[in-house]
């Protein structure tokens, strides 16, 4: 029995469900090597059907996520909508989008009826057309295919991992979704109870936190929708005296009561804001003060949230949740004893949430025990054999270009050249699913070395200069680096810990240099047998028992999936080192 779910908007991506479990997961911008690819993903679906050997027949049901009446286009569709909304704004929008901000009572009928009257008829009429299109591409039968609330899938995701015995608060935040009736929201409380999903609380876009960061982050002349965490990066570089005389122009217009989100004025518009009370404000107080917005207010929400329901257990979803320092200061609270932000929170976790539905629908319509597998590793992607790379090597003359050996125990070898400070990029087994390098498709350094942040930025990443690098740490080791009492799993590079002095020792590369945080990843035996070997044996040779690790792409790419987009990598790049399956390609020309 297989549920496909898509998300068809940002970051568009395909998820498969078979029998009750995720089995395959990927983001269309792995095939067209455009960051953050905004469309419905056709080559995504097309290798899931493949890899499976399954037609679109064989689906029980086909679920999408709502995303603002986008219609889906057989080339896809590949945009900022901030940047189309913001920087190429013309002048008589510019003059419009400050009358909003200035004077939103005045616009509000307006809006409102737009939002519910118009912008709910184009939905249907888009869903309607889609269908059409998706019955003439693959022959899928209108009646496969359900389209569902934005924000609800982003809820769901969740549910795969969260306790089927007792309930748990689940909580979405971005900057806008589709929600039922075609409303526009951007945050909502949920109760789940191993089973069912009820909303208990929702918030419209208007006080949209989401869009007011990415508006902060294109003020500050970086791209929204992608660079927040370069603004979340910067954040605590800024003294505290100063991100507080700031904050006042942050939060005064946006504020939490109860389980709501309340603002001044519309978020969408507070460009305008930020250019009349921002101006000539350093731009490291400026991501210091909103951070620290993001970091209070989402606290104050979940608080709110347990005191009225007595649940302890969370999860967290939407892409404000990609925020790990504010996914921190949430698990410290004293309130909450479980947490599950979902990994990689944006809108291509909705896939996941689709897929979840979908089983659940089907299992009521057809008498079918409901049982979700809880998703594990994210290795959910595609595989290259040895066999396959040969070929691809071979047939590209790659072999009579460079230094290429065959090695029985590659991952000795890597840890060998990392602890001569040598940088390499590994490409093995299935691809990760997300916003994260897992190891399968990562560069890896000496974190002990802070001259591996200097080769890494300087002659391969060209990452902006004041943002850190994470560890992989074997599972067994982890609670000799960050101070974790709670015990919270940290498989997915979710959230920042404090790091304990044997952290500030062995792995300073791997750390935030100013506030010493880590995000970690844990690297568990059973996920991944291999890249734990391959640490186990950097720990055998250096006595530190973690590699520094960050995404095998050049800098405003997609990370790497095939072989082809490893090597693209090697030659675009002062990279010297590529283990590509068990094959160590060297850049030394022959």
């Amino acid at each position: 029995m297989y549920i496909l779910g898509i998300n068809d908007g940002h970051n568009g991506t395909v998820a498969l469900l078979k029998d009750g479990k995720i089995i395959h997961c990927i983001s269309e911008e792995r095939f067209s090597r455009i960051k953050n690819h905004v469309g419905f993903p056709f080559k995504g679906v097309k290798y899931i059907l493949k890899s499976e050997k399954i037609t679109p027949n064989e689906l029980a049901k086909i679920v999408i996520t709502k995303n603002s009446g986008l219609k889906i286009e057989k080339n896809g569709r590949v945009f900022n909508s901030f940047l189309v909304g913001y920087s190429n704004k013309s002048k008589m929008k510019k003059i419009f989008s400050y009358l909003i901000y200035k004077f939103p009572n005045l616009f509000e009928p307006f809006i409102n009826f737009k939002q519910i009257v118009y912008n709910n008829k184009k939905q249907k009429k888009v869903e309607e057309d889609n269908k059409k299109k998706l019955l003439k591409i693959y022959n899928i039968p209108k009646k496969k295919i359900i389209y569902k609330d934005h924000h609800l899938l982003h809820a769901l995701s969740t549910c795969f991992n969260l306790p089927k015995n007792k309930k748990s608060l689940i909580f979405t935040l971005d900057a806008e979704g589709s929600g039922e009736n075609n409303e526009h929201l951007c945050a909502t409380v949920s109760v789940f109870d191993g089973k069912n999903l009820k909303r208990i609380s929702k918030t419209e876009k208007r006080a949209s936190l989401g869009y007011l960061y990415g508006l902060t982050t294109l003020y500050l002349g970086m791209k929204p929708n992608e660079h927040e965490f370069k603004v979340m990066g910067m954040a605590p570089y800024a003294k505290k005296k100063n991100v507080e005389k700031d904050y006042e122009i942050f939060k005064k217009i946006l504020w939490v009561e109860e389980l709501k989100f309340k603002s001044k004025f519309r978020m969408q518009y507070a460009d305008s804001y930020l250019k009349e009370k921002a101006l000539y404000k350093r731009f490291d107080n400026i991501s210091g003060a909103v951070q620290k917005l993001t970091e209070d207010l989402t606290v104050e929400w979940i608080k709110n949230g347990i005191k009225k329901t007595g649940i302890k257990t969370i999860g967290l979803s939407g892409g404000v949740f990609m925020n790990v320092k504010a996914n921190k200061k949430i698990a410290e609270l004293p309130e909450v004893e479980e947490i599950f932000p979902m990994p990689s929170s944006g809108d291509e976790c909705t896939a996941i949430g689709a897929c979840f539905w979908g089983y659940k629908k089907y299992c009521e319509e057809n008498d079918k025990k409901f049982n979700p597998q809880p998703i594990k590793d994210l290795y959910l992607g595609p595989e290259y054999s040895d066999e396959e790379i040969r070929w691809f090597l071979e047939e590209n003359k790659y072999f009579k270009k460079y230094k290429i050996e065959t090695l029985k125990n590659i991952e000795k070898e890597i840890a060998k050249l990392l602890l001569q400070n040598q940088v390499v990029a590994r490409f093995k087994g299935r691809s990760e699913w997300g916003a994260r390098a897992l190891g399968n498709r990562s560069l890896l350094a000496n974190p002990s070395s802070r001259e591996s942040i200097k080769i890494l930025n300087e002659l391969i990443k060209d990452r902006d200069f004041w943002m850190p690098f994470t560890p992989s740490i074997l599972e067994e080791d982890i609670e000799e680096y960050i101070f974790n009492p709670k015990k919270i799993p940290n498989p997915y590079m979710t959230i920042t810990f404090d790091s304990t002095k044997k952290a500030q020792k062995e792995i300073p590369a791997a750390m935030h240099p100013y506030d010493m945080t880590v995000r970690p990843q844990a690297v568990s035996k059973n996920w991944n047998s291999e890249y734990h070997k391959l640490i186990s044996e950097f720990k055998k040779l250096s006595g530190t028992g973690a590699v520094l690790n960050t995404s095998f792409n050049l800098h405003g790419e997609p990370n790497v999936l095939s072989p082809k987009d490893a090597i693209h990598t090697l030659e675009n790049s002062s990279l010297k080192y590529l283990a590509l399956g068990n094959y160590l390609v060297c850049k030394e020309l022959i």
